[in-house]
């Protein structure tokens, strides 16, 4: 993996061991907890994250098999890029496509933990194994904004790390008591 997506891939990877090592800090019930009837817990919001990773890295797995008739990432994935991040910084909120909406499993902060953790390892293991000439290519899909580079869904997946962050610690200021 070259250095600067090592470099990208192992900040997102420090925010997440940073919050979980937060998180260890409260009992599991906590965790579950949803601070209204309508809203996702921490445990949701966690496996929302986790689920999104996982289709991501299904994704990348199915179209590194064969990336000879990939695209190079242009200046329409670019776009779809802006328009992403566009989102984001406009702390525009809009409904999560069904297939990352979490379930309403209880979830031990260790299992949420262990899965995500996973799902990281399995990333990093693929996009160490990847040639430099295929980072650039379109084999990423966004379930709405649409195909984009790793480098874009690293930084996508930071973005989103970040956004959920801030509605986990929004949410233990509620439901801890």
């Amino acid at each position: 993996m070259n250095a600067k997506l090592q470099a990208a891939f192992n900040a997102i990877e420090k925010s997440r061991k940073d919050l979980f090592e937060d998180l260890m800090n409260y009992d599991d019930e906590v965790i579950n907890k949803k601070p209204s009837p309508n809203a996702w817990s921490i445990a949701q919001v966690a496996e929302h994250l986790i689920i999104a990773e996982e289709y991501s890295l299904k994704y990348l797995q199915k179209k590194t098999q064969d990336t000879s008739k990939v695209p190079v990432a242009g200046l329409s994935s670019k776009w779809r890029f802006f328009l992403t991040n566009s989102v984001f910084v406009l702390n525009i909120n809009f409904k999560a496509p069904e297939v990352v909406i979490p379930t309403n499993t209880f979830a031990t902060v260790d299992q949420l933990n262990e899965r995500w953790n996973k799902v990281r390892s399995g990333t990093f293991e693929l996009l160490n194994k990847l040639p430099d000439a295929d980072l650039k290519k379109e084999i990423w899909k966004h379930a709405v904004s649409g195909k984009m580079n790793v480098y874009q869904m690293v930084a996508f997946f930071n973005m989103h790390f970040n956004r959920h962050r801030k509605q986990v610690y929004r949410t233990l200021a509620e439901v801890v008591l």
